[in-house]
């Protein structure tokens, strides 16, 4: 194996761009749990580019079919892609030819498509309770679909791959540009991730942006490209679902639970209490707007804050509520740290590392989603777009 460069590092890098915005109109105040047919949040593309040591493609258990053009000057995709195959593996690997620059989005949408994966929508979901921890019982990701109206209880269905994207990375490492060999045991981080709106008019939307690693060689990991430090997002609350200006309750008599507020989520109850003894009596009239689930919106409706109708009893607070949670690592976690003795790049977290063999191939798959529980995702926010960039860094090779 080459020697690895002590020098700052620079140019191995991989920039990624997703564009989120709204798709369809709004009617009302619509929030991620409203129905899909009256808003959806959609993004344009996702694009690659590498460098001349550290070269990425997409591994797919398919053959890609019929790639488009690359530009409207009709470059076929063909002839700046080189589709790999390994005897005894299944796999077909794409990566860029070398000099013919970065990888379009079309090629990724092409394999995204072909596998049903959505290729112009994010629709918000939810991990519900998750934890990093890869000792914990809650170390098991599932996207779920948003809550149902008037379902506060277990009614929550798989996410279908169609609201959500995952992206199968492969990357292989050049020892050098004059000779075409590979590194093994090479570690490829992810150094860089920048989730912004993509103007001053298109709110916080991109906040609730959340990046699933799935690892080969390590334990999986969710991030929150917008936090500096590790943290989580409360999966549990009281919500108006329906859009009318309360927060959903009971209304059927036949219920045990007739007009008794609705907690959506994964919960449970602190100190012996019990859903009857946290809620407080009906109201003569309805309240004005209050903002129980503490998302620091006030005095307008949004899903997370609403009134509590007259006459039901409600929950004054949460505080005897104790909410599950989704963990998620931040920046400071993840990215690489320079080793003050050796200049080297080093992290616990590297999306992964090339193979000991012939091959020398690395892969990870990226799953990019919505969390609707963040309070980013609020009814006004959904018409806005966001921007989310990625960089993907090596150790120089020399």
């Amino acid at each position: 194996m080459k020697k690895i460069n002590l020098l700052k590092l620079i140019l191995p890098v991989l920039g990624i761009t997703t564009v989120a915005a709204l798709a369809g109109s709004i009617s009302s105040t619509i929030a991620w749990y409203a129905y899909s047919t009256r808003a959806l949040v959609s993004y344009s593309g996702t694009s690659v580019s590498s460098t001349t040591q550290l070269q990425i493609g997409i591994k797919s258990d398919i053959r890609i079919q019929n790639f488009r053009n690359i530009t409207e000057n009709t470059t076929n995709f063909k002839e700046i892609i080189d589709e790999v195959t390994f005897t005894g593996d299944d796999n077909y690997y794409y990566f860029m030819k070398p000099g013919a620059g970065g990888m379009p989005a079309a090629v990724i949408n092409e394999y995204l498509s072909q596998k049903g994966y959505t290729t112009n929508i994010l629709e918000p979901l939810s991990t519900y309770t998750y934890s990093n921890d890869p000792t914990s019982a809650n170390h098991n990701f599932n996207l779920m679909n948003r809550p149902t109206t008037n379902k506060p209880f277990d009614t929550r269905t798989n996410a279908e791959i169609t609201k959500y994207v995952r992206i199968p990375f492969v990357f292989r490492v050049l020892a050098d540009t004059a000779t075409v060999s590979y590194v093994k045991n090479h570690e490829i981080f992810l150094s860089g991730a920048d989730a912004v709106a993509a103007s001053e008019q298109d709110g916080i939307i991109n906040k609730a942006i959340r990046l699933y690693i799935d690892r080969d060689n390590g334990e999986d990991y969710l991030f929150n490209p917008n936090s500096l430090t590790d943290g989580s997002d409360k999966v549990s609350g009281v919500l108006d679902l329906s859009s009318d200006g309360y927060f959903d309750y009971d209304n059927n008599p036949a219920s045990p639970t007739y007009n008794q507020e609705y907690i959506y989520g994964d919960y449970s109850f602190k100190n012996n209490n019990t859903w009857a003894s946290c809620l407080t009596a009906g109201l003569e009239q309805s309240s004005d707007y209050v903002d129980i689930n503490e998302t620091g919106v006030t005095g307008r409706q949004t899903t997370f804050t609403s009134r509590h109708y007259r006459g039901v009893k409600h929950f004054h607070d949460l505080s005897n509520v104790e909410s599950g949670v989704a963990e998620y690592y931040g920046k400071n976690t993840i990215f690489p740290h320079k080793n003050a003795t050796t200049g080297d790049w080093e992290s616990d977290y590297a999306v992964c590392k090339t193979a000991n063999d012939d091959k020398a191939l690395g892969s990870f798959d990226l799953v990019v989603y919505l969390e609707g529980w963040d309070f980013s995702v609020i009814d006004d926010e959904l018409t806005h777009k966001f921007y989310l960039g990625l960089t993907f860094e090596i150790n120089v090779v020399k």
